[in-house]
């Protein structure tokens, strides 16, 4: 089947830092406590978000788009995790899929394809995690891509696709044979493929990370983007350091929040304890040390956040220029490593030191300022702390390589 180029008048994307920008943040932020109070998905905002050609910012004007750094991208990211967290997620597998098509496919028609429909606001899901016994980070899959005359067949269940239920395209990934998987991309609404929100975890709860199950679903010869073997040798270019360090941009926006909050919730106070050192609150020297570590907590996270992003611009801008350097992405993987292990810590002492600022209303449930806490919490189990920390530690003591899979 030929591949028919998507017709879509030409806009460009809304250029983050710019007043337009701000707008769209502001009003998405505007009802995000109540979406969160009452877990509602953000299936509008996220229509404002194609609207304005958000997912196109990482396209290289070569492509037709502006080509926005790493840096300018979770700086991005950080803005819009301050007004939803849930939205920032949900946006996390699209850059990684737009990544992964500019290095897949040369250029002609299939890149010029998959281009357009980036450039038209389209946005891609994920479904790559299973549940099941394989170990987390194995590049080996229960789902199975089989050949079907000019085209293949899609058959298996993921688990954790986070933003599939707001997509356009789902990213899949599926085992060819043995030793080999393919990178395909389906759209949401083809027959045979099913997408269930049933994420019930205690937090990041609107992001679509359910179930997503494909049952002889008929992919294209053009829907396959990457076939690759797994065999067990060195990775090279990648946007893993991206992946990961995208979850401690949420953090480090939910974090700018959360100090917010505390500074909302101290003006508020009226009253205090007797045996405290002022009678008002706004005046209490312990609640503005409280107060100024939960800011600092935040300034601190997104520092980290942008000094690493700069490390993974330094190895994309290798690859660009047709040399990509192993030992740059090995740096960049390695210092979103550092900044997991750092902000996963400071991000949870933040949001539960938020309390301390409140008193005993603040654990009101109308309130809602545990989900804070829920969502950095969920954020920081997408892979271990400790086996991140382990592997750093392992790096500066004996010069043992970092592990190479999803996860570094």
């Amino acid at each position: 089947m030929s591949i028919e180029t998507p017709i879509a008048p030409h806009v460009d994307p809304v250029p983050p830092g710019s007043a337009e920008f701000s707008a769209l943040v502001a009003k998405i932020a505007a009802g995000a406590e109540h979406r969160a109070a009452h877990d509602l998905n953000a299936h509008e905002q996220i229509d404002w978000i194609r609207q304005a050609r958000l997912g196109a910012i990482t396209l290289p004007a070569a492509d037709g788009g502006p080509g926005v750094s790493v840096r300018a991208l979770l700086s991005l990211v950080i803005d819009l995790a301050e007004a939803d967290p849930n939205v920032a997620h949900i946006l996390r597998a699209h850059f990684w899929q737009v990544n992964e098509i500019l290095r897949a496919l040369p250029p002609g028609p299939q890149r010029q394809h998959w281009v357009a429909e980036i450039r038209a606001g389209k946005l891609f899901g994920n479904a790559s995690s299973e549940r099941g016994d394989r170990a987390a980070g194995t590049l080996s899959f229960a789902t199975g891509l089989t050949r079907a005359g000019d085209g293949f067949r899609l058959n298996g269940e993921k688990f954790y696709s986070t933003g599939t239920l707001f997509s356009d395209w789902i990213g899949v990934s599926a085992q060819l044979d043995l030793n080999t998987v393919a990178a395909v991309l389906v759209p949401i609404d083809r027959a045979g493929v099913t997408v269930v929100d049933d994420w019930d975890g205690i937090g990041q709860t609107r992001t679509g990370t359910g179930t997503t199950t494909f049952e002889d679903v008929v992919v294209e010869e053009h829907e396959v983007l990457d076939v690759r073997v797994n065999d067990g040798s060195a990775r090279g270019a990648n946007d893993v350091a991206l992946l990961q360090l995208y979850l401690q941009a949420i953090i480090a926006g939910i974090l700018r929040n959360a100090a917010e909050d505390a500074a909302r919730l101290v003006r508020g106070r009226t009253r205090s304890f007797q045996h405290a050192p002022t009678a008002s609150p706004a005046d209490d020297p312990i609640l503005h040390a409280e107060v100024g570590r939960i800011t600092s907590a935040a300034y601190v996270a997104e520092a980290a956040v942008l000094a690493a992003a700069d490390e993974i611009d330094a190895a994309y801008r290798s690859e660009r220029l047709g040399e990509p350097d192993p030992a740059l992405f090995t740096a960049a993987s390695l210092a979103a490593s550092k900044v997991k292990v750092h902000v996963d810590e400071v991000g949870l002492r933040a949001a539960n030191a938020l309390f301390e600022v409140g008193g005993a209303s603040a654990a009101s449930r109308s309130r809602n300022l545990d989900r804070h806490w829920r969502n950095i919490r969920t954020l920081t189990l997408h892979n271990p702390t400790s086996y991140k920390a382990a592997a750093v530690g392992d790096v500066f003591i004996n010069s043992t390589p970092l592990p190479v899979n999803g996860y570094f």
